[in-house]
């Protein structure tokens, strides 16, 4: 499912489907919240005022049917109990709502996130390999690990703070009004600047937060490299350059986090002083109207405790600004992969059978702007062998991914069985064509698992057969596990060979229609590839099989051979045919390989 591009915060919301409900309920528990919090003064106000002072009660409709409820003034002077047990009751009645908002809050902060990495990961399948094969592995794994985890904290933390922040503003001002409007008057006006140095340095940070990420993406992609490829790194003594290269990107990411921090530490200190300033006045102006006569002292009690309670959480906005700000740039990376077209016609198309001639009829393709197939033309009998021979660059591997459908040609068509492909269904296509690769992946589990990976519970016995024939039952079965023995990412606990013949039994376990073997065989010596081509003759018993490999022996027995060159079939024939041409490019590469072996 392709998703539409929409705007940043319109994304942030999307993120929220299924779990809106719980979180507006959640919001609306911190406006009791903020209530219970702005009446407990109020409590303080009357108690210093009336009920000690023997002022005349002056609070606003919302508190003095509570105070009449109770009794009034004269009842609460000889019960001062009264006054204590409202204010304990009032904290009880916070905490329980505290916690149930909690509990919502969570709920639904993690259950959305949680949905997002599920929409995510499932929308990464089903992108083209070509994207793939364009981006950073270790970038992806930081936008979907790094990036997720902020939205995860401006859901369940930051989001609050800033509904907190916005219903404390409606909420106190209103409160404050009712006591005093001059000091109610200032305490709004000196909130300006606040806001306004908050905004300014919002635009700021979210551009050195939007570099940060960034960098970090190239960091995780520099790590991610190092240890997929450390096989390489320590054969070549690359580890003191790989170190050097790992700190200079680390310095990097350094450099930028100190220029975030300082902008945010210029910005908190700048708030500090604001708030500082505004307190200052507030207290001045507050003592002269309470010398005045104009306020009473438990008033200015109230209005001072409203005013810390209100200003460190505004103060605090810058913080939630800078959250805010991260949380911006996550999902702008986010929805960068969302963004990116969905392969098409992946579940649509017919499901005829796979086992007929292949044909490549005029077939163009190229990599960007470097051309690989150039007006390319083949024809593959249905249930035959076939070998691929060419130099490094030549399309034959190309030719395998276009047979897949992981790219398209640019013009051309290719046909099985006399049908275009682009009108067969892709997951059809590609479950009934396995292909073995000359660097075989093998996942962090059981030999027996990554065998039988095509199912969910692997057959043992198909399984063993499948070894048998890729000549490497007998390894497997002299490890101390046999077929539970745990393979490392990557297969790193096998030698090369091993790991080729195991890939090779994962591909045979399949009811595959097409076999390809890329360069499959080069990691294992001459004898155990004769005997794995003896064995794959019994074997595929009308299997179309496709052999590319650099190694003539290896090609030499197959049905018909392919000679491609600059895009295109230079040469074909079976071994003999084409041992036949004078000077031709099969023949000069059988005779170098054979006087190599010869002179070994």
């Amino acid at each position: 499912m392709q998703l539409k591009k929409r705007s940043k915060l319109g994304a942030a919301f999307h993120y929220t489907k299924g779990f809106r409900l719980t979180m507006i309920i959640s919001f609306l528990l911190i406006g009791v919240e903020l209530i219970i919090s702005f009446v407990s003064p109020l409590i303080m106000s009357v108690t210093i005022d009336s009920v000690l002072g023997f002022n005349p009660l002056n609070v606003a409709w919302y508190f003095r049917w509570y105070i009449v409820l109770i009794g009034g003034v004269d009842y609460i002077r000889e019960h001062l109990w009264l006054m204590a047990a409202t204010l304990l009751g009032m904290q009880v009645i916070a905490g329980v709502v505290r916690f149930v908002r909690a509990k919502l809050n969570t709920h639904a902060g993690e259950g959305s996130v949680r949905e997002l990495r599920n929409q995510l990961y499932a929308h990464i399948q089903r992108l083209p390999f070509s994207w793939h094969a364009t981006s950073q592995t270790g970038d992806i794994i930081q936008r979907a690990t790094n990036d997720i985890d902020t939205i995860r904290r401006f859901n369940t933390g930051v989001l609050l703070e800033f509904v907190r922040t916005i219903l404390m503003l409606i909420v106190g001002s209103a409160i404050m009004f009712t006591i005093d409007t001059t000091l109610a008057s200032i305490t709004l006006g000196m909130l300006v600047p606040v806001f306004l140095t908050s905004v300014l340095f919002f635009r700021r940070i979210n551009k050195l937060n939007n570099e940060l990420e960034q960098t970090e993406g190239e960091l995780f992609t520099v790590m991610q490299e190092n240890l997929t490829g450390i096989r390489v790194v320590r054969a070549f003594g690359r580890s003191a350059f790989e170190a050097q290269k790992f700190n200079a990107k680390n310095d990097e990411n350094c450099r930028r986090i100190l220029k975030v921090t300082n902008n945010f530490s210029l910005l908190w200190a700048l708030l500090d002083i604001l708030c500082g300033i505004e307190i200052a006045v507030i207290m001045i102006v507050g003592i002269y109207l309470v010398v005045g006569k104009q306020l009473t002292v438990g008033m200015f009690t109230a209005f001072t405790t409203y005013v810390f309670t209100f200003f460190w959480p505004i103060r605090g906005f810058g913080r939630v600004l800078s959250q805010f700000s991260k949380t911006v740039v996550a999902v702008s990376r986010i929805e960068e992969i969302f963004n990116a077209e969905e392969e098409a016609d992946l579940d649509s198309g017919i499901t005829p059978p796979i086992n007929g001639d292949i044909e490549f009829k005029d077939v163009c393709f190229s990599y960007g702007t470097v051309p690989v197939l150039d007006h390319f033309n083949m024809k593959i009998k249905g249930g035959s062998t076939v070998a691929f021979l060419g130099g490094t660059g030549s399309g034959k591997s190309t030719v395998t991914l276009l047979l897949q459908r992981l790219y398209e040609p640019q013009s051309g068509k290719i046909t099985i069985g006399g049908i275009d492909i682009k009108d067969i269904k892709k997951t059809h296509l590609r479950n009934r064509i396995s292909m073995v690769m000359q660097e075989p992946f093998l996942y962090s589990k059981t030999i027996l698992q990554n065998i039988g990976i095509k199912t969910r519970q692997p057959d043992q016995e198909l399984c063993e057969t499948a070894a048998k024939y890729a000549c490497v039952h007998e390894d497997i079965m002299s490890f101390e596990d046999k077929y539970e023995t745990v393979v490392g990412e990557r297969g790193v606990t096998l030698s090369g060979g091993q790991k080729q013949r195991v890939a090779i039994a994962r591909a045979l376990t399949g009811e595959s229609d097409v076999l390809i073997f890329d360069d499959s065989l080069s990691a294992v010596d001459t004898k155990t590839d004769a005997s794995i081509r003896d064995a794959l003759k019994k074997f595929r018993g009308g299997v179309t099989t496709i052999i590319i490999s650099h190694r003539v022996t290896t090609l030499m027995e197959a049905d018909r051979i392919y000679v491609i060159k600059n895009g295109k079939v230079a040469e074909e024939g079976t071994h003999e045919e084409l041992m036949s041409i004078p000077n031709g490019i099969y023949r000069k590469t059988f005779n170098i390989q054979s006087s190599v072996v010869e002179g070994a």
